[in-house]
């Protein structure tokens, strides 16, 4: 009696457990829902490289990142984890020296960090780092500008109501 008790529990119990297996593809309730499109989280990288090129000369940026598209090159190396300040003071290094900044870029590490590739370039670590400081502080001023959206840039839309015919003459 008991092991027909037991078979009856097993076999109701495998019914139910053959009904949560998870095949790996299934059909979820929003499967067919519109989907917000794909966009890459930047958090204002690249309105910081537009902004940051826009403080500078346009000669000065094609002949630091020997590049005709800088802004590229900019967003590149801040996603490759160098910091605004620091990626500002190596341009100004890079202006200063004539060295590409490419160069400049990878030697980064392994002088020990900005002081050590000043040393190395015989310049003045605090007076361009200074310096960067005053250029990152100006396209930071500058970034709102190339954000996406008003939004994003923590900027509200104008509530004041629209001019009328005769207020716009």
């Amino acid at each position: 009696m008991r092991s027909l008790i037991a078979c009856l529990l097993l076999a109701f119990a495998a019914g139910h457990a053959r009904a949560q297996l998870f095949l790996g593809a299934e059909v979820g309730p929003d499967a067919f829902m519109k989907a917000d499109s794909g966009k890459i989280d930047t958090d204002g990288e690249d309105a910081f490289a537009w902004a940051l090129s826009s403080e500078v000369s346009t000669s000065t940026l094609y002949s630091v990142f020997e590049s005709t598209d800088p802004e590229k090159e900019i967003f590149g190396y801040l996603r490759a984890g160098i910091y605004r300040q620091e990626l500002a003071a190596v341009l100004l290094l890079s202006e200063k020296t004539s060295v590409p900044f490419k160069k400049l870029a990878a030697e980064l590490p392994k002088a020990g960090g900005f002081t050590g590739l000043a040393k190395k370039h015989e310049a003045d670590a605090m007076v361009i780092f200074e310096a960067a400081g005053r250029l990152k502080a100006a396209a930071d001023l500058r970034m709102p500008l190339f954000l996406s959206s008003p939004a994003e840039a923590g900027v509200r839309p104008s509530t004041a109501p629209a001019l009328s015919k005769d207020e716009k003459n």
